[in-house]
């Protein structure tokens, strides 16, 4: 079976549909968490229509099949043209305890289904339309549409939250989990009939496999016994050489090459295949076997492209050693993995992880040189000789890594503080964009992302969420989003012009507050009086300049912290940030690389995670630097090519690996 690449037309209609797979199972979720309270079907069809019409403006208008007999008003989703303040407020603390309930969850699918949707020309924001903010956005619509008092609506959430709660992380779990079976499939139609009989391939008939590291772990047998088989299979088939040794020889042909090898390393250099010298013609098929299998991974090793020149010259080091072992060691290619690969496997992923450009001179290059030179002037080196030079290099690994997490000790109180400050600035975005929503750009809107949010994250950091400080402030905001409306008629202008000035005071002492500079501060409201002159006196408000609604993280030095460095979000942050899968698990040990915004990079371990796991410390192995940085600067940054989490990969099967395929 041929698989082609996808017309850009596939690839868009496949888009589509899951999309609409995800907005169905999505409605039907939201449905089913909430239909154990409520059982009016009148009541489900607007909630339903409200829901899926937030989906839809968050995915860019593009809509499903519109639901039957949609409430009016439904297009509109507003949380602040309400006087019902205490009712938004409830519903911004609800949101945030459904994040706090399935946020990682939600997480994970987010990022899942921009990944795939981006393949048809579909990009979502950074704020998923299968979120809570939908949740609670139509939850606003049905009060309004069934015009519910703020007692019946408040009861409704309280009723509603678990339920509803429940069903939504169910909802993303197994969606997440039936897209990454399905992309898991998908790979495995690729790798399908790797090992069929070859045959010669029609002129206008595609391969069926893909060179892609899924087709490559698809292999059904161990890739060096794999390669072994190979080499022997071919050497059965080929006719016996005319100059076949004797056996009572071998072992002075041994002696001889072991000789010739040293002798080359020490002023010509190891030439690149043994195996197709003339020596190597005089070699028994074990020995000529495990020969090439060596020369396959030291080819590999020294011109790995992932690996520094420092690494590479290192494992170039152990070609010698390596064939030496090949030449007298029967065991060297048992299905049990030899010390000797081991050590090679080890040597390139700690090579991984160090910068293209590290110096011979670091302490952990050192010791790599001191094992190698070992291994090197061994007159016969064994498996035992490999099994304490890998003892000797996780001694060092281990004292390395405990010597970069203990250097970050001292900064622990650093990043659980800093961790506060994340959360509540994250809770003060959350709720500034349940108030604004998907609204234009205003001077009011301008506000609220620019200053106010600052005000909200100091009272949820100071008093916390469910404090009357914490509400005053949206009260605030509500206020001045609906002095942003123009009045009906000249009896809601007048109240307007009454409560105006009251706004302005406490809008002046919120920035006041944050120690807003003189200078700013006044800007700021100069433009909420702008605004409100304009909308009196019927004039069209003025527009802001463009606004940034995803800032990036800014790096710095802190002041009095030495060798630290933190990288934050300092601003308001539209909707979500995910973090790919594999950095949601992060652990304490983990060698990372993250890129940084003045195009540096930052490497080392994870050596602290943060309570709640908003903010970790990566501490460099090998200088004293340290640098906290947030879940969602993270998660921002997961996006440069530079931002890698190193898994421990096996350099030797790669090499058998391409070797089998040819590649």
């Amino acid at each position: 079976m041929s698989h082609r690449p996808h017309t850009r037309e596939q690839a868009a209609e496949q888009a589509l549909s899951l999309l609409a797979r995800a907005r169905e199972g999505f409605l039907k979720a939201l449905l089913e968490g909430a239909g154990g309270v409520i059982r009016h079907q009148a009541w489900q069809d607007v909630l339903s229509a409200a829901a899926g019409a937030c989906f839809d403006e968050l995915v860019g208008g593009r809509r499903a099949p519109k639901a039957p007999d949609a409430a009016p008003g439904v297009r509109s989703i507003n949380l602040v043209r309400s006087d019902e303040s205490d009712y938004s407020i409830a519903l911004i603390n609800l949101d945030r305890r459904l994040q706090e309930r399935c946020g990682r969850d939600l997480a994970a699918l987010h990022l899942r289904l921009r990944l795939q949707l981006v393949e048809g020309g579909i990009e979502l924001t950074e704020e998923s339309p299968l979120g809570t903010a939908t949740v609670c956005r139509a939850l606003r619509v049905l009060k309004e549409v069934e015009k519910l008092s703020p007692a019946q609506a408040l009861q409704l959430l309280q009723r509603l939250e678990q339920p509803i709660g429940d069903r939504l992380s169910r909802f993303y779990q197994d969606l997440e989990h039936e897209l990454a079976d399905e992309a898991l499939a998908i790979r495995g139609q690729v790798t399908r009939g790797l090992f069929a009989p070859i045959r010669p391939a029609a002129a206008d008939e595609e391969e069926d496999w893909t060179d892609t590291p899924a087709a490559r772990a698809s292999l059904p047998i161990d890739p060096v016994d794999a390669l072994r088989l190979a080499s022997l299979a071919r050497r059965e088939t080929a006719p016996a050489p005319a100059g076949s040794v004797a056996p009572g020889l071998a072992s002075a042909l041994v002696e001889r090459i072991e000789a010739w090898l040293v002798e080359r390393q020490k002023f010509g250099g190891v030439p690149a295949a043994l195996g197709a010298s003339e020596l190597g013609a005089l070699l028994s098929p074990a020995q000529a076997v495990a020969v090439e299998v060596v020369e396959t991974v030291c080819g590999r090793a020294e011109s790995d492209p992932e690996l520094p020149q420092t690494i590479r010259t290192f494992l170039g080091g152990l070609r010698v050693p390596l064939l030496r072992l090949a030449l007298r060691s029967e065991k060297l290619l048992s299905i049990e993995r030899h010390p000797a690969f081991r050590l090679v496997d080890r040597v390139a992923n700690l090579g991984r992880t160090l910068p293209p450009d590290c110096s011979p001179e670091l302490p952990v290059c050192r010791g790599l040189a001191s094992m190698v030179r070992s291994l090197g002037r061994l007159p016969r080196p064994t498996r035992r000789d490999f099994e304490l030079a890998l003892g000797v290099l996780d001694a060092l690994l281990a004292t390395r890594q405990k010597s970069a997490i203990a250097r970050a000790a001292q900064h622990i109180d650093t990043a659980v503080h800093m961790e506060r400050r994340e959360v509540a600035l994250h809770q003060a975005s959350r709720a500034v964009y349940l108030l604004v929503g998907q609204e234009p750009a205003s001077v009011a809107r301008n506000f609220l992302e620019r200053y106010w949010v600052h005000v909200l994250a100091k009272a949820v950091y100071r008093y916390g969420p469910d404090s009357p400080q914490w509400a005053s402030r949206l009260l605030i905001a509500n206020r001045l989003l609906a002095c942003a409306t123009p009045p009906a008629d000249e009896a809601l202008r007048r109240k307007m012009l009454g409560e105006f000035p009251a706004l302005i005071h406490d809008l002046d002492e919120g920035l006041a507050w944050i120690a807003l500079p003189a200078k700013q501060a006044g800007s700021a409201l100069s433009s909420v009086q702008v605004l409100h002159a304009s909308l009196l006196a019927g004039r069209t408000p003025p527009v802001p300049t463009l606004r940034r609604t995803t800032s990036p993280p800014t790096l710095k030095k802190p002041e009095g912290s030495h060798g630290l460095l933190t990288l934050k979000h300092k601003q308001y942050v539209a909707g979500e940030l995910s973090l790919p899968p594999e950095w949601a698990g992060l652990r304490v040990g983990d060698s990372v690389a993250v890129g940084l915004p003045n195009d540096k990079v930052m490497r080392g371990y994870v050596a602290h995670v943060a309570p709640a796991g908003q903010v970790v410390l990566i501490s460099d192995a090998d200088h004293d630097a340290v640098m906290a940085i947030t879940a969602r600067a993270l998660a921002q940054q997961a996006e440069s090519p530079e931002t890698r989490l190193y898994r421990d990969v096996s350099l030797v099967d790669q090499a058998a690996t391409d070797k089998l395929l040819g590649t």
